[in-house]
């Protein structure tokens, strides 16, 4: 791979990020076609214009879409859905070159794209920065693959006995908060409010889910299209038009745990991530805390000069954390990484 390459790739995903909020359930895909070292044409997915990332860089790109090359975060796709296929149009538009971040995990896809654009004499690489192509859309894979939500829990750690100072957010996380399909509420409200009014700024193409229990304040449940619940009742505040039952629908003799049940529902609404503030779910229960595919611990008066800890503790649990990133947030820092349970400690 040449270093145009990869900054050419750098360039695909940060226009695929354009599409956060706009595509889901669907993945956010940038593309970028350049012809004797000029970008001729740029795209990004937006589920609501029925256009993919490739076709509206063929379109820009015209007549230099011919020899040209093609940097896609992930593969083109090569099937008919609410579009044709984005394989047809590559091949038709003569492109020479396809470098590819990653697969996609659709069976539908899985492959078979990268195939028929070999089949068609096309150069295809596949790879580059694929860690970052799949962190992209770690929701989308996460779905594609489980038919289940990606989870993301916050665990705030209480800050000294006198509880005189509690978190609140940083601009990144409240950034990253308001990408996600569905929030479940904690226990304080101001926080509530934060993340769910960023959420709501966001360009979107779907409602955004909220999920909470009985005392569902109607300063936010009055804000949203669909207002889930874990009961058949309606809250206070909230009208009947936007009101779902987590249990409606599904069985309750599934054996599953209430957060079970709950992901199983928003699957079946086509959610494929959910932000779970502190105070939402009980984030010390084993089971529960196993569902985390990402947990955020906001940490009172951690440095980071102070060297990072690997494995941490919360309440009986003990767990590892990878591929950790740590933002400051006023006197709490915010360390987000992939939990993996060791044991109970």
């Amino acid at each position: 791979m040449l270093d145009s390459d990869t900054l050419l790739m750098k360039r695909a995903l940060e226009i695929a990020r354009k599409g956060a909020g706009l595509v889901s359930p669907n993945p956010m895909v940038g593309a970028v076609l350049v012809n004797d070292g000029r970008v001729v044409g740029e795209g990004f997915h937006r589920y609501d214009l029925l256009k993919h990332a490739e076709t509206y860089a063929i379109a820009a790109a015209g007549e230099n879409a011919r020899g040209a090359t093609l940097y896609c975060n992930l593969e083109p796709c090569c099937h008919h859905g609410r579009t044709p296929p984005c394989t047809n149009a590559l091949i038709e538009a003569e492109i020479a070159r396809a470098v590819i971040a990653t697969k996609d995990a659709d069976p539908r896809v899985n492959g078979r794209g990268i195939e028929q654009l070999r089949d068609a004499g096309i150069e295809v690489e596949v790879g580059l920065l694929e860690d970052r192509a799949r962190q992209l859309n770690e929701s989308y894979f996460k779905f594609i693959t489980t038919g289940s939500p990606f989870v993301h829990g916050v665990i705030e750690y209480p800050a000294g006995s006198d509880g005189l100072f509690e978190w609140n957010p940083s601009a990144g996380f409240i950034g990253v908060g308001s990408k996600y399909d569905a929030v479940l509420l904690g226990n304080r409200s101001e926080l509530n409010h934060t993340i769910v009014d960023q959420a709501l700024l966001r360009e979107r193409h779907r409602p955004l889910v909220l999920v909470g229990g009985s005392d569902l304040p109607e300063s936010l449940t009055s804000k949203v299209d669909i207002v889930l619940v874990p009961f058949d009742s309606n809250p206070v505040g909230v009208g009947s038009g936007n009101v779902v039952a987590l249990n409606e629908g599904i069985a309750s003799d599934t054996g599953k745990s209430s957060f079970a049940l709950l992901l199983t529902k928003l699957a079946r609404l086509d959610v494929t991530s959910l932000l779970c503030l502190p105070g939402g779910v009980d984030l010390s229960n084993t089971d529960d805390f196993s569902l985390m595919d990402k947990v955020t611990l906001a940490v009172p008066g951690y440095t980071i000069e102070s060297g990072f800890a690997t494995r941490w503790t919360f309440a009986d649990l003990e767990f590892d954390l990878e591929d950790v990133k740590i933002e400051k947030a006023g006197l709490f820092a915010e360390i987000t990484g992939l939990p993996s349970l060791q044991e109970v400690a």
